[in-house]
């Protein structure tokens, strides 16, 4: 027998606003649920939220999210649960790459929301981006965990967009092997907004946030800093642990996507601005053999991009040829590593590192 549809009762719930309460045990979701300002939303660890696959998924279409993104939100608490987008259904499939109308494959969408709290919540089987935010402001995620057998491109663990600031984030893992099978946090403040995982996002610029605690077994990308023309500054990265099957940190400013922001010729200064970046107490280490790709790549302009205590275990890597670090396609960038110090004038000037422990990228002549 088919479980029920909660999403009605939930729904009403919803709507009133104020406290809200989800206990123990399964409810089956056939439209999106959308929260309202004012609201505190609070689940049983064990309830277990699921998006069915009743129907096939269009575009805005997700298992939550806020209840209005034209005139905004604010002051919206998710407190536990299983959120469960349900990649298992056919009905639940992403669109195809520049469907207008297609569903973006994301679980938990926010957009346009102040004072937004996060916490204590495991998504599972998401189809694409598992939670994806843009223009937010004043924001507290933690203790958030990603978890899913069926691995999909375009995976993120944590996605965000442009306009977005102001925020801690805190205790995120991805609990599976295989998670996230994108990269665990994207900081995107430039993208193509034609895709169809990012329809209803925007593009600008990211600031003022913390990271601490972050740790996967074998994801793909770790970090990913994606700035072509908006900025990405003032972020710190405390304490981070991971397998990477692709990169560590991976600021190639979109060069290699499907869908590439700019044509090389029309850049010759270069791209990117990121600035006042911190990356403190980070251990990786390759789980697949990337020859000599990178575990870091910087090819964007940055100033004060610095790593401080970073370590590659050497009995867990099994890529040792791929490089620590490597800048290339920059202009005027100096890079400091352990008390010797590089220059890449022009894009033709690569930079490549086997192995540090202290790090620092800036402009020239700083």
């Amino acid at each position: 027998m088919k479980d029920k549809d909660s999403t009605c009762e939930i729904q009403a719930l919803l709507d009133r606003g104020g406290d809200v309460e989800i206990p123990p045990g399964f409810y089956r979701i056939s439209k999106t649920l959308r929260v309202s300002s004012g609201t505190t939303l609070r689940a049983a660890p064990n309830a277990r939220i699921c998006l069915c696959g009743d129907t096939p998924r269009r575009r805005g279409d997700h298992l939550l999210t806020n209840s209005d993104h034209e005139g905004g939100n604010r002051d919206i608490t998710i407190d536990g649960g299983i959120w469960d987008g349900n990649n298992f259904d056919p009905n639940n499939k992403k669109g195809e790459l520049f469907d207008s109308e297609g569903f973006s494959g994301s679980a938990l969408n926010f957009f346009n929301v102040k004072n937004l709290t996060l916490r204590n919540m495991i998504i599972a089987n998401s189809t694409a981006y598992n939670i994806r935010a843009a223009r937010i402001d004043g924001f507290v995620f933690d203790n958030i965990a990603f978890l899913g057998d069926r691995l999909h491109s375009n995976q993120d663990g944590l996605h965000f967009n442009g306009n977005v600031r102001n925020g801690k984030v805190s205790n995120i893992y991805a609990l599976s092997k295989g998670q996230t099978n994108d990269d665990l946090i994207a900081l995107n403040a430039d993208d193509s907004m034609a895709r169809v995982e990012n329809l209803g996002m925007e593009c600008g610029d990211i600031e003022n946030i913390t990271f601490e605690n972050i740790y996967a077994e074998d994801c793909h990308t770790l970090v990913r800093m994606l700035s072509v023309d908006s900025a990405i500054r003032n972020i710190r990265f405390k304490n981070l642990e991971a397998g990477c099957r692709c990169y560590a940190v991976n600021c190639d400013a979109a060069r290699y996507c499907r869908t590439p922001l700019f044509r090389e010729d029309d850049r010759p200064g270069g791209v990117g601005n990121i600035e006042n970046v911190i990356f403190e107490d980070m251990t990786v280490h390759m789980t697949a053999d990337r020859g000599d790709s990178p575990m870091i790549i910087l090819e964007c302009s940055a100033e004060n991009l610095r790593f401080n205590g970073f370590a590659r275990p050497r009995e867990k890597d099994v890529s040792p040829k791929s490089p620590a670090f490597t800048a290339r396609n920059v202009v005027g960038m100096k890079v400091r590593a352990d008390g010797g110090e590089y220059t890449a004038r022009g894009k033709g000037d690569v930079i490549s590192l086997d192995g540090f422990g202290e790090l620092c990228v800036c402009r020239e002549g700083k």
